[in-house]
């Protein structure tokens, strides 16, 4: 039989020893063409053969969290795998595991069977990346997988998140969780970064320039929010952590949009993908609120659709056909007091209303929605976290529930926490699969009497004869993904 030794590195590569034949075939096994590879112009020019190779024969190292795919390649093959047990069976950690460290730390929130899961599987590997939707609790996961290795080993935890406004809500939750405030430090610009705590949490590009040694005193790392890591920093920044053994990576949206590069990077770095609860399974508990969708195509009249088609087809270059097309809509008067007015016939109830371009868009909507009897946050980019959590607290704790939110789709459609949500409006729309079910994640946290939720997205039908324009392909595209998920929607077609 044909043997595959592995020898553990370090906390992020795997040496693989086997004969050459077998690093050739590890080599193919680990390779992809991604997505318009053809177009690429070292391809075209025949500098790249149009493959992304993720093992090299002739360097033959892989990253920890790839083992279970090198176990299946060995499985398929009939070849024997060599490994340390640690790698091979994994942590002896009981099955009712997450419940116990709960009650042990007298944490204020019992986890749920489908989290209890999540924990008990992600610490028998060392390794996780867990795919749990929106609404899931993954903080509190989070929280107990971080007790589990301090009050066991007396590890401490490096947490990163994409945003400085996630920074402060992780912090937050824990505190509600019931962790003492003192053990947890918030790296952010112009804070020191160096600290005792148990806890540290920073955002991904705090971390990116800070030297390799930093990284040392973390035995494990937990990463919220996975899929919004840049590639490459996200590789530093772990490759860096080469003590730190222990890893575990959280993200509500791992779908097939998401290059193949960026998931084995991801896999790569913490584990293995693990799903055990969906968004249908947590509605269909009464854990998150009812939802539906409301779809309003906004019908463009014959002599604007051909205007704008006559326009459109006067610009050369495909890559800008798109930006035109947003720009002709989000100037368009009409469609902004559409949303407008059906902004402000929402009454007695929380609204977040989502759009693309600040500048372009944001701006513009702004002091259109104001209205004296309505309170508007205004919420983008230059927002600062402390803001940004300071308007999430008071959306909390209002007993009158009546709060429109202005949001970009950059910083409130990833990881913002409100539990009294009603409404979400699609001013802008998308096909990102992932921003379109984070976004939809905003409306799903049961809070008091938000027991249902309504998402209205706006597409606009440009469309003449056998021409579609992109943002209404876009919003077929959105239909498919509710489809996909299962969420009750109805179209609605108005004249604009």
């Amino acid at each position: 039989m044909e043997i595959v030794n592995v020898e553990q590195i370090n906390a992020v590569h795997l040496r693989i020893s086997a004969d050459s034949g077998i690093k050739m075939e590890l080599e193919q096994y680990f390779r992809f063409q991604p997505n318009n590879y053809q177009f690429s112009p070292a391809f075209k020019n025949r500098v790249w053969d149009g493959w992304i190779r993720i093992f090299n024969a002739m360097k033959p190292i892989l990253y920890v969290g790839l083992f279970h795919k090198l176990k299946k390649f060995c499985e398929d093959r009939g070849y024997e795998l060599r490994a340390s047990d640690h790698l091979l069976f994994g942590e002896d950690i009981p099955e009712n595991y997450g419940y116990e460290i709960a009650k042990e730390i007298d944490c204020k929130f019992e986890p749920r069977d489908y989290q209890n899961k999540y924990i008990v599987d992600a610490l028998r590997d060392s390794r996780s990346l867990s795919l749990s939707p929106t609404s899931s609790g993954k903080s509190l996961i989070i929280y107990l997988i971080q007790q589990h290795y301090f009050r066991n080993y007396d590890h401490r935890t490096l947490i990163i998140v994409p945003t400085i406004g996630l920074v402060h809500q992780m912090y937050g939750d824990f505190v509600d969780y019931g962790c003492d405030p003192s053990m947890m430090y918030k790296i952010q610009g112009g804070i020191d970064k160096n600290t005792d705590a148990p806890i540290v949490i920073s955002t991904w590009q705090s971390l990116i320039k800070l030297k390799k040694d930093w990284f040392s005193q973390f035995k494990v790392v937990l990463g919220d929010e996975a899929h919004l890591f840049q590639a490459k920093s996200l590789q530093k920044i772990m490759e860096s952590l080469d003590e730190c053994y222990y890893r575990h990576g959280f993200t509500g949206t791992l779908k097939s949009e998401e290059s193949k590069t960026h998931r084995l990077v991801l896999e790569g770095c913490f584990g293995s993908v693990r799903k055990h609860v969906t968004t249908k399974d947590l509605m269909d508990a009464g854990t998150v609120a009812d939802f539906n969708i409301k779809a309003i195509v906004l019908s463009h009249s014959t002599e604007n659709r051909k205007a704008f088609k006559k326009a459109i087809s006067k610009i050369d270059s495909a890559s800008k056909k798109y930006p035109a097309e947003r720009e002709y809509l989000v100037n368009h008067e009409k469609r902004n007091l559409f949303i407008r007015n059906l902004l402000w016939s929402l009454k007695d109830q929380n609204n977040l209303v989502l759009f693309d371009l600040v500048e372009k868009h944001g701006k513009i909507l702004e002091p259109m929605l104001r209205k004296d009897d309505r309170q508007l946050h205004f919420i983008y980019g230059a927002t600062k976290g402390d803001e940004r959590e300071r308007i999430r607290h008071l959306i909390e704790n209002d007993p009158i529930k009546q709060h429109d939110i202005l949001a970009s789709y950059g910083v409130f459609s990833t990881g913002v926490n409100l539990k009294k949500l009603d409404n979400v409006i699609f001013a802008s729309g998308s096909k990102s699969e992932v921003k379109v079910l984070q976004s939809i994640g905003r409306t799903l946290r049961k809070g008091n009497d938000a027991d249902k939720a309504t998402l209205y997205d706006i597409a606009d039908d440009l469309s003449v004869g056998a021409y579609s324009n992109y943002t209404l392909t876009h919003f077929r595209k959105r239909v498919e993904i509710y489809g996909q998920e299962q969420f009750a929607m109805k179209i609605y077609t108005i004249d604009i």
